[in-house]
């Protein structure tokens, strides 16, 4: 499939379903291209389309990571789509890719930019690791968020 060909499967706005059928068929070599673009349609899960592209995302677990590490990095600002993929992403995913992700959630939690932590993202990727571990006292050298006091996890 060419590159045009896969930029049709590419959603045009936040009601097109139409690309999902074949966005289910098509094999994981093919869709590495367009991964970015469809990663977007999940910066609100608000969005019509969103819950469907999780489904085309988490086809895709291992070629996905990537990407989903540059939008969890400190660099990105969105900070509603790093929420997003935390909360309804990265728990879909493989074993094998969460475990790749997990040093990119640990560092919203270890050391949050201003706006992680302001925005609640912080808080879920606590979250996330608390139901990856049953209890964060199992994971070492976790300190307090410096946003959130002197409470104890």
């Amino acid at each position: 499939m060419d590159y045009s060909q896969l930029e049709k499967l590419v959603p045009k706005d936040k009601f097109d379903f139409e690309p999902f059928p074949a966005l289910m068929e098509i094999n994981e070599d093919e869709v590495k291209p367009i991964l970015p673009k469809l990663l977007f349609w999940v910066a609100d899960m608000n969005w019509p389309i969103a819950t469907e592209m999780i489904k085309v995302l988490v086809r895709f677990s291992d070629s996905v990571v990537p990407f989903i590490k540059e939008i969890l990095g400190p660099a990105e600002t969105d900070e509603e789509w790093k929420y997003f993929i935390l909360s309804d992403l990265i728990p879909r995913l493989s074993t094998t890719s969460q475990e790749l992700l997990l040093e990119s959630v640990k560092r919203i939690y270890v050391s949050p930019t201003n706006g992680e932590t302001q925005s609640n993202v912080w808080e879920m990727a606590k979250e996330y690791i608390e139901n990856l571990y049953c209890d964060t006292n199992d994971i070492t050298e976790l300190p307090n968020n410096p946003g959130y006091g002197s409470e104890s996890y």
